[in-house]
């Protein structure tokens, strides 16, 4: 009796599991019929869609890049790719990227932007700039925030900018009196990140006299966790890779209390009547005023952007500049070019002003090339 009823159970269930899987190859199907009047690569395999390229890719020495910029060759710059049901439409054209960029019609994928609210399930970007997926709360953010972006600030942020560049060449300068192999990506980061704490945060903590910086691994710890996470959704499933999700979900934290402790320090400046900078911790301040902020839930919101800032402008900077070095350093006529350019602007001067970036004409092409 008991075996009979077992095996009646068994039969539903597989019944039910083939009649699921069948649902789904047919909802697959429908997708795929919708979209397949875009060009595109001929899949993979018919449930994985172009995972199995995009695996290969990445096992290889080349970047996945590649292929999606040949895919783009040889099919149009708006073509589509498969992912079991998901479809992402690639596009390379600038026409097309800077209207899809630009209009808020154009929905941001809760699917990839839910993945940066979290990190490994530790809050990470949360709902800041980057991850707003409502246009009404991403603007009204935005809104107050720009002051913290204009020519007047950016033009009293340069005693900065050079103070950071100075030290720089002074790091340079005593390691080549060493012989020290110089890593420039690494030099860059700390650069970058001395500019952003000082001039959007007010703290200056000179990571290139700091040999092993937590702060600094923590910004690279979960930049390397947005990778890990957002390119396999299943590699926390493995208990081999726990150890390193750890690290990054500690690495999280530790940005969000760094920021709640240099955010209340403001306040508490803000309350003595004390002068404090039009920076962006000002910002994210007057953003909370603006917003009425009074409780916990709204508090994060304030961290969000704190580590939005850290995460968006520091990594992206640092990686621009140590291509262009990287570049230079393989193009000696432009290099030579741009150096020329350079003494004509400054001359003797030690520092740089304001109006002299307008003048660095070759300078700026060659950035916007590394681009």
């Amino acid at each position: 009796m008991i075996s009979e009823w077992v095996s009646f159970m068994m039969f539903y269930l597989l019944a039910a599991v083939f009649s699921a899987f069948i649902a789904y190859f047919l909802y697959v199907r429908h997708v795929h019929q919708k979209y397949d009047h875009i060009p595109g690569p001929p899949r993979d395999n018919f449930l994985l869609g172009h995972i199995p390229s995009f695996r290969r890719a990445m096992k290889s020495k080349s970047l996945v890049h590649d292929l999606f910029l040949q895919w783009g060759e040889k099919y149009g710059p708006v073509y589509r790719m498969y992912s079991f049901h998901s479809v992402m439409i690639m596009v390379y054209c600038p026409e097309a990227t800077n209207t899809i960029l630009m209009s808020p019609k154009y929905l941001k994928d809760p699917f990839v932007y839910k993945r940066l609210f979290n990190l490994f399930g530790k809050r990470f970007l949360g709902k800041g700039l980057i991850t707003a997926a409502d246009h009404d709360t991403w603007y009204r953010q935005r809104r107050i925030m720009d002051p913290a972006f204009s020519s007047l600030y950016l033009r009293g942020s340069m005693g900065t900018f050079n103070e950071m560049s100075e030290r720089l060449i002074e790091k340079l300068e005593e390691m080549a009196e060493t012989k020290t192999p110089a890593v420039m990506h690494d030099l860059v980061n700390c650069v970058t990140l001395d500019v952003i704490c000082k001039v959007a945060f007010g703290v200056d903590l000179n990571f290139l006299m700091q040999t092993d910086s937590p702060f600094q691994n923590a910004v690279e710890l979960c930049l390397k966790g947005m990778v890990l996470d957002l390119r396999d959704p299943f590699f926390r499933l493995f208990p081999k890779n726990w150890k390193i999700i750890q690290q990054i979900k500690d690495a999280a934290d530790l940005l969000r209390k760094t920021g709640q402790k240099w955010i209340q320090n403001r306040k508490t400046a803000v309350e003595n009547g004390e002068d404090v900078p039009q920076d962006i911790l000002t910002q994210i301040l007057r953003t909370a005023e603006e917003e009425n902020v009074t409780n916990a839930k709204d508090d994060e919101l304030m961290l969000d952007n704190f580590v939005t800032f850290f995460i968006a402008g520091q990594e992206t900077t640092a990686n621009q500049l140590s291509f262009a070095i990287m570049e230079l350093g393989r193009h000696p006529e432009i290099y030579k070019r741009a150096k020329a350019e350079v003494d004509e602007v400054l001359g003797t001067k030690r520092d740089i002003s304001y109006e002299d970036l307008g003048k660095f004409t070759y300078l700026s092409q060659v950035l916007k090339e590394t681009l």
